[in-house]
């Protein structure tokens, strides 16, 4: 019985340990804040290099 009690409860902790593991792993952005990230990028930093390039050349 005490070996049974001693998997149960291996058992148990390595669920626990899953789902710990997967609440620490690292998620990435969205699809939806990736698409305002890029809709910023466009908007903000394409122009700051248009003015930059064109202060360059100029």
């Amino acid at each position: 019985m005490s070996d049974e009690l001693s998997k149960e409860i291996l058992n148990e902790l390595k669920k626990i340990n899953e789902k710990l593991d997967n609440l620490y792993e690292p998620k990435g952005l969205s699809i939806p804040l990736k698409i305002i990230a890029l809709f910023i990028g466009f908007m903000v930093i394409g122009p700051m290099v248009l003015l930059l390039l064109s202060r360059l050349f100029h």
